[in-house]
């Protein structure tokens, strides 16, 4: 078995080695950029020009950076947890005290849902049912 582990991580190695990544040619054309080329295009050279101290040193300057983020943000949090400590109400309201006539809660009343329910469409005119007919011409 420890040889058919050892055939496998070195041909996983070999496919991970023979996969190399090739840059792709990037086409300016008029003002937007494409990865196909245009009439007109013109290629881009997009390679990374800095050396590895200035990528170091960038590097450096963003870890930094971020750290000094977490800390105002931790700075910031704190301040706003002292803010609402700060805002609790100097005594609190009595049980006992009358309520106002506004803290009242108000009745909610029903609305008459008809007996029979038709839906119409918009635009039609209603109607009548034999009832209402003849309720109005008996008056």
């Amino acid at each position: 078995m420890p040889k058919h582990a050892a055939y496998a991580i070195f041909l996983i190695a070999a496919c991970a080695l023979s996969t190399g990544a090739a840059a792709q040619n990037i086409y300016k054309c008029g003002n937007s950029y494409s990865q196909e080329p245009c009439p007109g295009g013109a290629i881009i050279d997009v390679t990374d020009r800095r050396s590895s101290d200035q990528k170091k040193q960038t590097d450096m300057a963003a870890s930094s950076d971020a750290k000094t983020a977490d800390r105002m943000e931790k700075s910031r949090l704190q301040q706003e947890k002292a803010d609402r400590g700060a805002q609790k109400p100097l005594a609190a309201p009595k049980k006992n005290a009358p309520a106002s006539r506004s803290a009242s809660p108000k009745v909610k009343t029903k609305k008459k849902v008809p007996e029979n329910f038709t839906a119409q469409v918009p635009g039609e005119k209603k109607k009548t049912t034999a009832k209402k007919t003849a309720s109005k011409s008996a008056q």
